[in-house]
């Protein structure tokens, strides 16, 4: 494909056989009459992406070849996956069967173009796009999505690990798709790797959604740790049926440029959420967390705990927004957004909302932004600690609140290790 710049997307060729082309075509147009998201709009007050619609970015790329993937196994390497028989592996859009390894009991796993037309009758149209007109440019463009079904009254023992790569080719921007369904009583984690082999720049958009039955549970993870210079734009839409149970944990470690978008909607009696976050931000990264939670049935509840470090010249965004329908009686809904400011000319934009149509509820929600707390630098100082040893174990403490909750012991020890291996890089930024 040859590269334009992303105003006149319109002009990009479509991906995928010519079965897949009219849902592709109308997703397209939709995209094009909303237009991209600017900080005109009050969702993108915050983030603009100014910098990558004048990009020159390949919304479809090829194929990687043999150079791109002799990199790519020694990354995989790093991560939990690799020791996984439950992996999957994609490098620049595409899945890697050879890097893969698909040994996965209870778990239905199909290509989401071979069965495009079942995606377009149940999923293609769910997300509104005049919310995230970004999730139509991922229909548009996606090439080699997920379609992942768990059956009823199973449970898929293993956590999945879905593993995303972005190779050195330039100016690369895959559209990855991810579908999981969890039938009636069934149990599923999945944890989403986001990293790249190389040092430039690039981006991707990712969409994942999520349809759980009547008491089903997932565990949904997403690590991203991009390079300095990547962007990374993505969205999660869940229904959560009854009495079912949805855990969200998201970690940005990396990245120039992040937009998470997390919509939830508490379908059903019952159901109930646990979304938490941790970003670290230092000098020229920019990280905005929207989140959405709807209680749309009586009877459900949402816990939100999220949190932001912020280095020098880091910049860091969260908007929550929790929505309680006129029929959501006895609805339990929390949230909180606490956030760490490292040095001078760090920024955080934090905004809690609610909007309550009901009226026996339990509400509560509450931000708080500063810096390390003088009394307990001091209190280490004096039993001799150094000033930047100190600095550290308060600030991995802060951090250690959010990884607390993440379930699955490999993937809470791989998470610390990052965590404390990002905060000593932000630490050592110029002042």
């Amino acid at each position: 494909m040859t590269n334009a710049p992303l105003h006149s997307v319109a002009n990009h060729p479509l991906p995928g056989p010519a079965s897949t082309r009219p849902r592709r075509e109308a997703a397209l147009a939709e995209f094009s009459a909303i237009g991209w998201p600017t900080p005109q709009r009050e969702r993108w007050r915050y983030t603009d992406l100014h910098g990558l619609v004048g990009g020159d970015f390949d919304l479809a790329p090829s194929a990687p070849q043999r150079a791109e993937l002799e990199l790519a196994a020694p990354l995989l390497a790093t991560t939990p996956a690799a020791n996984r028989e439950c992996r999957l592996v994609f490098v620049d859009g595409h899945r890697i069967p050879e890097l893969s390894a698909t040994t996965i009991e209870n778990l239905e796993i199909a290509d989401l173009e071979t069965g495009w037309r079942g995606f377009e009758a149940s999923y293609a149209d769910r997300i509104a796009t005049k919310d995230h007109p970004l999730a139509a440019l991922n229909t548009a463009f996606t090439q080699q999505g997920l379609w992942l079904r768990v059956p009823a009254r199973t449970a898929v023992a293993a956590p999945l690990h879905l593993v995303f790569i972005s190779s050195p080719r330039a100016a690369l921007a895959p559209q990855p798709r991810i579908v999981i369904e969890t039938g009636e009583g069934a149990s599923l984690t999945v944890v989403q790797y986001y990293i790249d082999s190389h040092p430039g720049s690039g981006w991707i958009n990712s969409v994942t959604q999520v349809q759980q039955a009547a008491h089903s549970k997932l565990d949904l993870y997403r690590i991203q740790r991009h390079s300095p210079e990547q962007a990374h734009t993505s969205l999660l839409a869940a229904e959560v049926g009854a009495d079912a149970e949805l855990t969200v944990g998201y970690m940005d470690l990396g990245g120039r440029l992040v937009r998470n978008d997390v919509d939830v909607k508490l379908a059903e009696r019952g159901a109930r959420t646990e979304l938490f976050g941790l970003f670290l931000a230092g000098a020229g990264q920019h990280i905005d967390d929207h989140v959405l939670v709807d209680h749309a049935a009586p009877e459900t509840r949402s816990d939100e705990n999220f949190r932001g470090i912020i280095g020098r010249r880091g910049r860091g965004i969260f908007n929550g927004k929790v929505i309680v329908r006129p029929n959501a009686q006895r609805i339990d809904a929390r949230q909180s957004s606490d956030n760490l400011l490292l040095a001078e000319h760090a920024e955080i934009d934090t905004k809690p909302e609610f909007e309550i149509y009901a009226d026996d509820v339990k509400c509560s929600h509450g931000s708080t932004v500063g810096e390390l707390d003088a009394d307990q630098l001091f209190y280490l100082r004096t039993r001799g600690m150094g000033e930047a040893e100190a600095r550290e174990l308060l600030t991995a403490a802060f951090a250690a609140t959010v990884l607390e909750r993440v379930r699955d012991l490999e993937t809470h020890e791989y998470l610390v290790g990052l965590v404390a291996a990002e905060l000593t890089r932000i630490a050592e930024q110029p002042k």
